[in-house]
């Protein structure tokens, strides 16, 4: 008889329950190497999936500073830059350009007004002559009050939040939706 013809007769001659003690070990050193697969790869799903458990990027969350209130008058809006740490997943870049705005004072109350055109997102522009807002893509033009005077602009500019604090004046920074009538937050 060959080899393999007698294994094959010595597993015929096992009992039950030695094959079923064979098979349970079996099962039982599976599982217990599966469980130890999974030790080290739990850890590394949860770095991989934790960006779309979490906010990933973030920038200009508070108030940002943009200077002394006397430097902003009711006649000619003042274009500010805003500036922010942004965060993007596991990154942070320290002080990154994240929008701008016009301010000026209205009615004795600073308004800021994006520099983003509501209808596609080209930048507002101010024209001296014209004393209005004007974006140079589709010809939306706006008063200084950010209404609307022409174009397809489908609202007036978008407001930011200005808060002023012992003649310091800051501003918090948002995105919103082009193109629809309400001012929604992106």
């Amino acid at each position: 008889m060959s080899e393999h013809e007698d294994e094959l007769a010595d597993a015929q001659t096992e009992s039950p329950s030695s094959l079923g003690r064979r098979r349970a070990l079996s099962i039982g050193v599976g599982v217990l190497g599966g469980g130890l697969a999974l030790g080290p790869l739990i850890p590394a799903l949860g770095y991989i999936l934790h960006p779309l458990s979490n906010t990933i990027t973030s920038a200009g969350e508070g108030f940002i500073g943009v200077g002394g209130r006397g430097q902003f008058g009711p006649t000619i809006p003042i274009k500010v830059d805003l500036f922010a740490d942004r965060k993007d997943a596991w990154s942070v870049t320290r002080q990154v350009k994240i929008g701008s705005c016009w301010v000026l004072e209205r009615e004795g109350e600073l308004k800021a007004f994006s520099t983003v055109c509501p209808h596609l997102g080209c930048s507002i522009d101010f024209d001296t002559e014209a004393n209005a807002f004007r974006c140079p893509c589709h010809r939306s033009e706006f008063d200084l009050d950010g209404k609307p005077v022409e174009g397809p602009s489908p609202r007036a500019l978008d407001t930011l939040e200005v808060k002023e604090e012992k003649e310091l004046v800051a501003i918090r920074y948002r995105r919103f939706r082009q193109n629809i009538s309400e001012k929604v937050e992106v």
